[in-house]
């Protein structure tokens, strides 16, 4: 907790000073002139129950779910790839078409087109709490706005690849995948005006970027659980060779990341962006994500620290142990692999 980017009370990370990085989005060669680590990846191979020993520390075939380990053997990230079989790239195809739409149907405002993350239409849609929220609720939209997305999330090709990030975030961190679930259960049992996304996914909420170059500068999502993961998949029309990398910062990693494939990363507390595609290409990207601020309004017994009589030294007090035991949701790679063979 002491060397990564944790708020004292350990349910959300802390917002990192603005940096060189954070300024604007690098290419990859300026990257790759900077010392990062080219990961070749082609993102067709998603996740079998015979997991193999595919860490990023060892040579391996481009073509498989690769694991990031850390130094305790935990699984801290992982690129899942996508589902088998022909017709996904329809899916990704699909994708195009329904953003497009949605970004002439929704009326956005300026803090969703311009922002830190970068100069593209972003919106949020779920369960959330923070940033100045009285109580847990939906996400708040003009009704027709509302209409546009409630459409949204509904279509098949969004519910799929929803539901592949949280199948992704159950193999690979089951223990959090229960702790997401076992929480969004209770709070929506508790809160019957509260509506998931997904039925069958645990991530509290999604974020459609629209593009049509989502192309984002070095940041974290510092208000979501610092110690969960956060499901991207990238959408497009983009040679994966030429741009739309994830950059990790903190570790120096330049990723392939094509269309149609699912990246999960602790999004909290590890920098990341993206490398700008080219002018005549299109990308876009779906993500999903639970904010620490609901996982605290839980933990207060349903209602706000103040309404529960809990002080920010209360909070602060606890967040080491609490921060040790979100550690201990991660999975080791030992552990998978014997729990799969």
């Amino acid at each position: 907790m002491d060397d990564v980017p944790v708020a004292k009370t350990a349910f959300v990370g802390k917002r990192l000073p603005q940096t060189l990085e954070s300024q604007r989005p690098w290419t990859k060669a300026e990257l790759i002139a900077r010392g990062f680590q080219l990961i070749e990846w082609d993102g067709r191979c998603a996740a079998q129950p015979d997991l193999l020993n595919l860490a990023l520390t060892h040579p391996t075939p481009p073509r498989q779910p690769r694991p990031i380990l850390d130094r305790q053997d935990r699984v801290f990230a992982v690129l899942g790839g996508r589902p088998r079989g022909d017709n996904w790239s329809t899916v990704n195809l699909s994708m195009q078409h329904i953003f497009q739409e949605c970004k002439t149907a929704y009326s956005a405002n300026p803090q969703q087109t311009n922002h830190r993350r970068g100069d593209f239409t972003a919106i949020n849609v779920g369960i959330s709490y923070g940033g100045g929220q009285k109580q847990v609720s939906n996400l708040s939209h003009s009704v027709p706005n509302c209409a546009v997305l409630n459409s949204m999330l509904q279509l098949q090709p969004v519910c799929r690849i929803a539901n592949f990030g949280n199948s992704l975030l159950q193999l690979f961190a089951p223990h959090m995948h229960g702790h997401y679930g076992s929480m969004l259960n209770a709070l929506c049992a508790r809160h019957s005006h509260l509506h998931r996304n997904f039925a069958k996914s645990v991530f509290c909420c999604a974020t459609f970027n629209l593009g049509p170059h989502t192309v984002t500068k070095a940041h974290t999502d510092h208000l979501n659980l610092p110690c969960g993961w956060c499901s991207i998949t990238a959408l497009g029309d983009f040679d994966e060779k030429q741009g739309g990398h994830l950059v990790l910062w903190d570790l120096r990693m330049l990723i392939e990341f094509p269309a149609g494939s699912t990246i999960l990363i602790p999004s909290a507390i590890l920098r990341h962006s993206n490398t700008p595609v080219q002018p005549h290409e299109r990308r876009y990207s779906l993500t999903q994500f639970s904010p620490g601020g609901v996982f605290r309004w839980v933990a207060c017994c349903f209602q706000s620290a103040k309404d529960a009589g809990v002080t920010s030294r209360d909070l602060n007090r606890e967040g080491r142990g609490r921060w040790e035991l979100g550690l201990s949701m991660f999975s080791t790679w030992t552990e998978l692999v014997k729990a799969h063979t």
